[in-house]
């Protein structure tokens, strides 16, 4: 063959490879620039690699929590049986228990007396402090700290609490006044004591809601436990008297003051509260060494006595209404400034 017929092969070859490429164009079957079956299985792969990893990283997880909870299902299964089947366990899940009281019966004090106080931070209304003995047989649902409870079931527990046989229980107000003269923690410690000691029977051992104890109170028969009314039972139950008993008290003031609303925010720091000091300046119930009321109403000094010592200081209660009279008149001035 010669070479002359070289060209004319060549030229075919190309035709041929056109020609592939135009049917593959037209069948369409796979986009231009589609990787292989090969190349789509080794992504794949890795993928699914993946997914496995995963599901055996959150098995392993599962079984490190289990692992880290049974020593407390332990404990609290130890706890229930140290309580002797006598509602000494847990009350509810996450809710106080009578532990700290077992603690204390078991060596040897009888009556057991839970401590808590309401009222700290309110602009207006006393500071109301509870104590409550709750006997080892005696069990009421849904007891807690008072601040998680909706007001229907605190006045549903205080009904209970107050009523059975076998609790027993006190209360202590101390008023606005008292509150500005000797500042807010002496009154909510004062409080504590008048609590504990009008019980109607002595208590052998105080549980005391907070981090400190009233002077009043004999170290070696009374212990502070912080966050005590989420901890302990009779605490618990002390918190709810108080907070309804001075719930009361500020629906009682809201009759006689109604526009300050004391019946919906029981005389704590909101907006509205704020706007109508404001607008009407504090009432006798208000306490002035709280701000903002001290800063807008400031108490002016007693007013020195006249004539050579004769006469003497009014009471209490008429300073009281004096300060308000005169709170009341600064409020409306400020009102009608703006």
């Amino acid at each position: 063959m010669s070479t002359a017929a070289l060209p004319p092969r060549r030229s075919a070859r190309s035709a041929a490879r056109r020609a592939a490429a135009a049917a593959g164009d037209d069948d369409s079957t796979e986009p231009a620039g589609a990787p292989a079956a090969e190349s789509l299985a080794s992504v794949e792969q890795p993928r699914k690699r993946q997914r496995k990893a995963s599901a055996a990283a959150s098995a392993l997880l599962a079984s490190n929590a289990a692992a880290e909870a049974a020593p407390e299902e332990q404990a609290g299964a130890a706890a229930a049986k140290r309580g002797g089947g006598r509602g000494k366990g847990k009350a509810a899940a996450g809710g106080p228990s009578r532990e700290y009281e077992q603690e204390l019966w078991d060596q040897g004090y009888r009556l057991v007396a839970g401590v808590d106080e309401a009222g700290r931070g309110p602009l207006a209304g006393p500071v109301v402090a509870a104590a409550c003995i709750v006997p080892p047989h005696v069990e009421i649902a849904g007891v807690d700290d008072s601040k998680k409870l909706t007001a229907e079931a605190r006045e549903a527990i205080y009904e209970q609490l107050t009523t059975h046989p076998d609790v027993k229980w006190a209360a202590k107000t101390i008023d606005a006044g008292e509150i500005d003269t000797i500042n807010i923690l002496q009154a909510a410690l004062k409080a504590m004591e008048g609590a504990a000691a009008g019980l109607p029977e002595a208590p052998d051992f105080l549980l005391v809601d907070g981090n400190r104890l009233p002077k009043g109170f004999d170290p070696e028969r009374a212990r502070p436990v912080v966050k005590g009314d989420s901890k302990v039972l009779c605490i618990a139950a002390a918190s709810v008297i108080a907070k309804v008993t001075r719930d009361r008290l500020m629906e009682a003031y809201h009759q006689t003051w109604p526009q300050y609303n004391f019946a919906g925010h029981k005389g704590y720091c909101v907006p509205e509260h704020v706007e109508a000091i404001r607008r009407h300046g504090p009432c006798p119930v208000h306490r002035r060494t709280f701000a903002p009321i001290k800063t807008w109403f400031p108490l002016e000094p007693a007013a020195e006595q006249q004539g050579g010592g004769k006469g003497g200081s009014s009471t209490s209660g008429k300073g009281d209404a004096k300060k308000g009279r005169r709170g009341g008149k600064r409020g409306k001035a400020a009102a009608a400034d703006e």
